[in-house]
């Protein structure tokens, strides 16, 4: 009997034990995950003024290090519509975005993920440098607030992407006709010059406000782990509990 008893205390120990480590571990998951829920940032240099641009103002367009883009993909970025200024009008698609403001020069990320578009124009849109008509969507300024979509594809909104804050445009140009010339983009991915857009792969940038673009399924993966952990601590406890009886 008291081999029995001894022996039985030692399985209340152990299964005590047991439910408190899993607690543990099931708290650190879960924490985890959360914080592996944090988003990277899109920092716009200089900020706007009172939430404004000017028409054809240069800013610098730059992402701290991040696990969101694989190192050295290629970073595309324009602008696109966000009525409002709110993330229930973010852009879901090429259709409200304006492909004749994608950066000039190639963007790659580094190795942490980070990068930097040194020299992006900010335009107020439909706009004649484009040789756009006053019809044209989507509407960028004083009144139509806009954002920049940061991404891998602009065609395929499932991909990896980030929006900066929101923003409108001053100083709109006028429409034009269909007649205008339509400035030729070049793609350069050589060495430049120090004045020009080159790319800085390697930054590290404080955070600054981003529309949140959804949670990783990572993230659910291993909320569900932490949750089952949790559960399973419970029941040894009370598994424990009743062998005392």
């Amino acid at each position: 009997m008291t081999h029995d008893r001894a022996t039985g205390a030692v399985v209340r120990h152990t299964l005590a034990l047991g439910g408190g480590l899993a607690l543990v571990i099931g708290a650190f998951v879960f924490l985890g995950g959360a914080a592996s829920a944090s988003t990277p940032s899109v920092l716009l240099t200089p900020q706007p003024k009172a939430g404004q641009y000017e028409d054809n103002q240069t800013i610098q367009v730059s992402l701290g290090p991040n696990s969101m883009f694989p190192p050295n993909s290629r970073i595309v970025i324009l602008e696109c519509a966000d009525p409002g200024g709110d993330a229930a009008h973010l852009p879901v698609s090429l259709g409200t975005c304006d492909e004749n403001t994608v950066q000039a020069d190639t963007v790659l990320v580094g190795a942490d993920g980070s990068f930097s578009e040194k020299s992006y124009p900010i335009f107020s849109l439909p706009n004649s440098t484009f040789g756009e008509q006053a019809n044209w969507q989507p509407v960028c300024d004083a009144t139509s607030q806009c954002v920049l979509f940061v991404g891998e594809n602009q065609n395929d909104f499932t991909q990896p992407k980030l929006f900066s804050s929101p923003f409108a445009v001053t100083g709109t140009t006028a429409a034009v006709t269909s007649s205008s010339t339509i400035p030729t983009v070049t793609a350069t991915t050589g060495a430049a010059p120090a004045s020009s857009n080159a790319v800085s792969a390697q930054v590290s940038l404080p955070a600054t406000t981003l529309a949140f673009t959804g949670w990783s399924p990572w993230v659910t993966v291993v909320a569900i782990m932490g949750f089952v952990l949790v559960a399973l601590s419970s029941a040894l406890w009370l598994l424990a509990k009743r062998s005392e009886l």
